[in-house]
Parts: structure tokens; sequence; C-alpha cells
């Protein structure tokens, strides 16, 4: 049951959007509290711009990096397009509504099981463009390094949202929220920036995580994990909480 539980939105605020809808459909109350920015990197490999169609390969780690890749390449239309690889399902529907056909999506929406299906698809010195955010894993590069030829082209950064703290800290110590979504792991990093050294207590809080990395960015943080859905998505996670309460009858 979600009905009247307050939920914490802590997701950029773009993107905040989808999820409070969803929540809201369950009876929620979403308090949307962007804890992380996103905006197109500063500093760009300009070569990228004119040279991402020679690549083999080109891998989508989420659907902020189809955002600004389309951004940044603007009308340029090449004859023929490399395969295309999206880390999940979400990120796959960002690219099909722009009539790019996908040609890889894993089982599992995370890195490692990308680059499990990926490897037995390249060919002998394929050559393969990561897009992706400044302060994305690492690990699909190093996995693939020693068959392939990888290069990653930073098209966003994420950054913390410095003004959002004081709010988080407020919220907390007053008990206003039931529940706290991460959706990232960025936005976990962020919620620990923002209560460390506050007297703040989380018992009362529960705590949901969109998928395994997250969840595990927040354990090494020291943050309880309550939800943590099989289906790495917005509406898995939001079902898997109301089934989590509707076990302890709340």
């Amino acid at each position: 049951m979600l009905k009247g539980k307050r939920v914490l939105v802590t997701r950029e605020k773009a993107q905040a959007k989808a999820l409070s809808q969803t929540l809201e459909r369950y009876g929620a109350i979403p308090i949307e509290l962007p804890l992380i920015r996103i905006e197109r990197a500063k500093q760009l490999d300009d070569a990228l711009v004119n040279e991402w169609h020679t690549y083999d390969w080109i891998v989508f780690t989420s659907q902020n990096g189809v955002k600004y890749f389309f951004e940044l390449i603007g009308e340029i239309k090449p004859p023929t397009w490399p395969k295309v690889a999206a880390v999940g399902e979400k990120t796959a529907k960002a690219l099909q509504k722009r009539n790019i056909v996908v040609d890889l999506v894993p089982n599992e929406f995370v890195a490692e099981s990308l680059a499990e299906s990926l490897t037995p698809l390249l060919s002998t010195h394929a050559r393969i463009l990561l897009v992706k955010g400044n302060l994305a894993r690492d690990t699909l590069r190093e996995q693939l390094n020693n068959i392939a030829d990888v290069t990653d082209w930073i098209v966003y950064e994420t950054t913390i949202n410095e003004e959002a703290k004081p709010q988080v800290v407020t919220l907390l110590q007053q008990r206003l929220i039931d529940v706290i979504t991460f959706t990232s792991s960025s936005t976990v990093r962020s919620f620990e920036r923002a209560i460390a050294k506050e007297n703040v207590d989380l018992s009362f809080v529960t705590i949901a995580c969109i998928g395994p990395i997250t969840k595990q960015t927040a354990l090494d943080l020291g943050i309880p994990v309550h939800v943590c859905p099989h289906t790495y998505t917005i509406d898995a996670m939001v079902q898997e909480l109301y089934q989590y309460f509707q076990t302890r009858g709340e």
C-alpha cells in the first residue's frame, strides 16, 4: 500500500515527472527534490562530432546519453549507422523514438550484462564508441578493452545540487517523508553528502533503489536499502514498494 505515503523523488528535475506520475497512480504523494543536476559536457571532443558514425558500434549507457548525443550531432545523418547497443529498455526506447534501430539490449540492464552480450558479436579489432556521462562506471570499457578499440565520449555532466541540502535535512529531521527513492548512484552520493555531519535519523524511512549498482552504492555509504526490484525500471521499483508495504500491512 502506497496511498498517502510521502515519497522523496531525488532524481534530476527533468526526469522526476515520470517517477512522480507513477507514484501518484498508486496513491503516493511525491515530493520532488532533485539532488543532482545534469547538463551538456563543457569540454567535448569536437572530432567525435564528425567521426562518430565511423565506429562499428555505438553504446548508449543512459537516456541522458541519448539526449545529449543528438544535441551534439544536430542534423548530421550518415548514409549508414553503426550498430547500436543500449544498456536498458528505457534507453533503447529513447533511441527508437528517434527511429534508430537498436541491435542489442541485454537481459539485465547493467554494464556487466551488456559487455557479456556484446562480446560474441564483435569482429576482430572492432571500434566501439561509449556515449556516457562523467560519472559513469568504467566497467564497460574495462571489460571490452581486451577485445576491441574502445573510445569514451562524455556528452553530459552530473553535478551535486548543493541547494537541496538544507531541504533534505529539514524533511528528515521533521519526519515529513516516508520513502526515499534513488535512481542512480549519483543521487545516493549526493544524499549522503547532504546528510553528512547532520543530526539525521533514517530508521523511520523506507529506502528504495532502482537496481543493484545503486543499491551497492547506498550500502557502501552506510545507507540501508529495503526495496530493489529484479527489473531495473521505475515502474518495477514502485510496484516493489507497493508490495513491500502491502506485505507489512502498512
